[in-house]
């Protein structure tokens, strides 16, 4: 069961997410909107698996006892491969997980929140939004510019 303050994230994200296609991973069934059509794994089904489709929002949970390798990889794998747009609730007491784990994977901080006497961290990823284009990545800082677009070079 998802406290109300993850439903109150996953509901914001949810309105922005464009498609039909959900992915939940988690240790247990998570109770979640029917807006979009999910499939539901825990993590070693997500890791045997071989790769299907790729998702329009992928929700991952993760609990305390998993091993941080595990996680790292299965948060790399869901955002890579199986959903355009990814959310990670991470517990805060996950032993050896740190802020800097989730910055490396081009997660960003959403919120925190207190969820059975842990503090829980929500974590996204949007590919559209991952990185915001430079200003100089246009045909004005160019050679020739009066040539943008008129020929093939």
């Amino acid at each position: 069961m998802m406290p109300p303050a993850a439903c109150k994230i996953l509901a914001d994200v949810l309105q922005a997410t464009p498609g039909s296609q959900g992915l939940a991973v988690a240790q247990q069934t998570l109770s979640l909107p029917d807006t979009l059509t999910w499939q539901q794994l825990d993590f070693v089904q997500m890791r045997e698996r071989p790769w299907q489709q790729r998702h329009d929002l992928a929700v991952a949970w993760v609990d305390a006892g998993q091993p941080v390798a595990g996680v790292r990889h299965a948060l790399s794998a869901l955002r890579d491969l199986h959903a355009r747009r990814l959310i990670a609730f991470i517990p805060r007491r996950l032993t050896g997980w740190q802020d800097a784990d989730a910055l490396a994977l081009g997660l960003q901080k959403l919120a925190s929140f207190e969820h059975e006497g842990d503090t829980m961290d929500a974590w996204s990823y949007d590919i559209l939004t991952y990185k915001q284009v430079p200003d100089w990545l246009n045909p004005r800082f160019w050679a020739n510019p009066e040539n943008w677009g008129k020929y093939r070079w």
